[in-house]
């Protein structure tokens, strides 16, 4: 049997090269395939499984018509021509009305590859001027700050982690969401370096770690400003490298003062003994890597924890040297998509934005928002969106026309007017790189068209044709020279080939000043939610054939305080919603945090609702950065049955 290989695509930052096995035209086998040396060996349990979803009896193979009431998942089948046609009529309609800000780009994307994500589908409604959804829900505040403090510098290699003799890993689970990161790291540990895991829950690397801070979720920027303030005192900042390397340490420092030792233990729950040997190892451990993630930026100081951690490195100097530096997003540049652009994309009007994470806001019935017309794609809005029963409500006005173009009927797609199939990436031509890897590589066709099924090029040439343009489809090697494999050759040694804006990093921003902790008011008796990835799902996807169990997970001293057992069922309630889970408890969350899994379909919760119909649609201050970990729930006994 054939053997094509390809690349994944999914929302992670390995992108692995992937073996795909082909009988008669069908996906036999997906394994992982040689050419990416970050990857090759072996790839993730999911993405083995990922054939079920390509051949899922919840595949979308042709246009579907609504026939019912928003919600109730009852359509017709329909032609690619009528679903086109019905779509374009309504644009038409709503621009004579309201103007281009009357149609809406929903496109997230985020698990599309290099030339889908930046796809035609994205140039039409750039030529049309249409409302552009910006990405706020996943990674925002952690770009926002990152460019804040290292403007375009470039982040280290993640494959350099085996050189040091210290890994901080602080807000990210690699077993989960980043699978090949942990090997390396474990290299680094036989040649006697030490790891220290920076987050709420005991994670199987935190399990594995010298030193594991389960920080209470939101106070980051008290460990971050405190461990400043612990090297300044004591003489350990490297001077020499902050005066010719940064600007605005002053300001950093001062804010920092405010924050003992003692103190900061108090607001973060954690040991000072333990925040003191982070802050000795970090300053006398040469060389250190951190690896960032994206579970400090979930709240409200989320911009101010990320700038502070970064900043962190460059107040000791942790950089120059194999093995040091900060691990971010890697970008390759393995494409330029908008070299495939038509000319009327770069001069349509002006466009407006909307925060993805608020769409129960801006488009909440009633509103005066122009929204008329509602393009989802790349996106499960109704499942990953805070304020979830804001979202539904906003999904469920009959004015207005909402099209979702997706592979398998999600929640989402419920509330559709019309929708449209999707591709897989085994179904089309492309080019990828990871946001951890720096290989590049060929996306290719293993297998033909699953039904009627488009990609999102194709989408949206269709939608461009039918409003009008006289539009074709650029090659992809419009786009791309050489879709590999091949490891790009992107500079990764941080103040030595890539440098932040004008050499300097920037650690007080212009606009916002220095990083400060402002309090988060914890309402009384209630433990804080979070709500992290899980090893079955990347984000949504895949729920609809292996989805986590719903539960809660709660400390065994908070159950115990509420009178709660393992295995019952308890009500969760938070200033946005209640929802009925069941329970489990251990150690593996920290005291006061309840942990929730994120992406799981709302089918399989007993009251229809799932864990963001707790979660607030509040915005970090830098940002507006989505804050799924300012949730606030009470715990107690469920009677129901």
């Amino acid at each position: 049997m054939p053997v094509v290989h390809t690349m994944c695509t999914l929302d992670c930052p390995d992108a692995c090269s992937l073996a795909v096995t082909v009988d008669a035209g069908r996906i036999t086998k997906i394994d992982a395939a040689p050419e990416n040396p970050l990857t090759d060996g072996w790839i993730c349990s999911k993405v083995k499984r990922h054939a079920q979803r390509v051949y899922s009896p919840e595949r979308v193979l042709t246009p579907l018509v609504r026939t019912g009431a928003k919600g109730s998942g009852e359509f017709r089948e329909a032609s690619w021509q009528e679903a086109v046609a019905l779509i374009a009529d309504r644009m038409r309609a709503t621009i004579d009305r309201k103007g281009p800000d009357g149609v809406v780009a929903f496109t997230y994307n985020s698990s599309a590859a290099t030339i889908e994500r930046a796809s035609l589908t994205e140039a039409f409604f750039a030529a049309i001027g249409a409302t552009f959804v910006e990405h706020t829900i996943c990674a925002h505040t952690m770009g926002v700050s990152w460019a804040s403090v290292f403007g375009g510098m470039a982040s280290a290699d993640p494959r350099d982690v085996v050189n040091s003799k210290l890994v901080v890993i602080w807000g990210a689970n690699p077993t989960v969401s980043n699978t090949h990161f942990p090997p390396l790291v474990q290299q680094a540990v036989a040649a006697g370096a030490k790891v220290v895991v920076i987050d709420p829950r005991r994670t199987a690397m935190a399990k594995r770690a010298d030193l594991h801070l389960a920080i209470r979720p939101g106070t980051d920027t008290v460990l971050a400003l405190a461990i400043a303030n612990h090297w300044s005192q004591n003489g350990l900042l490297d001077t020499g490298f902050i005066a010719a390397n940064a600007v605005g340490a002053e300001e950093l420092l001062a804010s920092s003062q405010e924050w003992s030792i003692e103190r900061a233990a108090e607001a973060t729950g954690l040991a000072a003994a333990d925040i003191i040997a982070l802050a000795e190892w970090w300053a006398g451990t040469r060389p250190a890597m951190l690896r960032i993630g994206w579970g400090q930026e979930r709240n409200a100081n989320g911009g101010a924890a990320c700038r502070a951690i970064i900043a962190l490195p460059v107040l000791i100097g942790q950089f120059g040297s194999a093995g040091s530096g900060v691990i971010g997003s890697t970008a390759t540049g393995a494409a330029k998509p908008r070299r495939r652009w038509p000319r009327e994309s770069f001069d349509g009007p002006a466009r407006r934005t909307l925060p993805l994470h608020q769409v129960g806001q801006w488009l909440a019935p009633g509103s005066n928002d122009p929204s008329e017309v509602l393009f989802v794609q790349g996106a499960n809005p109704l499942v990953m969106c805070p304020d979830q029963q804001a979202v539904m409500a906003a999904f469920s006005r009959d004015d207005v026309f909402t099209v979702v173009h997706e592979q398998v009927l999600t929640d989402t797609t419920r509330y559709a007017d019309v929708v449209l199939p999707a591709t897989t990436s085994f179904e089309i031509e492309d080019v990828n790189s990871g946001y951890g890897s720096l290989m590049v590589m060929p996306v290719r066709a293993v297998i033909g068209r699953v039904g009627e099924s488009r990609s999102n090029d194709e989408t949206g040439l269709a939608l461009a044709r039918a409003m009008g343009f006289d539009w074709s489809s650029a090659p992809l090697a419009d786009a791309v020279d050489d879709r590999g494999p091949r490891d790009a050759a992107v500079p990764s040694r941080q103040f030595v080939d890539t440098f932040p804006l004008d050499g300097r990093a920037c650690l007080a921003d212009a606009v916002h000043g220095a990083p400060r902790y402002v309090p988060v008011p914890v309402p009384p008796g209630s433990l804080l939610l979070i709500s992290p990835a899980t090893s079955k799902l990347v984000n949504s996807m895949f729920g609809e054939f292996q989805s986590p169990s719903p539960t809660v997970l709660l400390h065994p001293t908070d159950a115990a305080a509420r009178g709660l057992s393992a295995g019952s069922l308890v009500r969760l309630t938070s200033d946005q919603g209640s929802i009925v889970v069941p329970l489990e408890v251990n150690t593996d969350t920290a005291e006061g945090v309840a942990v929730m899994s994120k992406g799981v379909w709302l089918r399989h919760h007993r009251d229809g609702l799932g864990v963001n119909a707790l979660t607030p649609a509040t915005g970090d201050a830098l940002g507006n950065g989505a804050c799924f970990n300012d949730t606030f729930v009470t715990v107690a006994a469920c009677a129901t049955g």
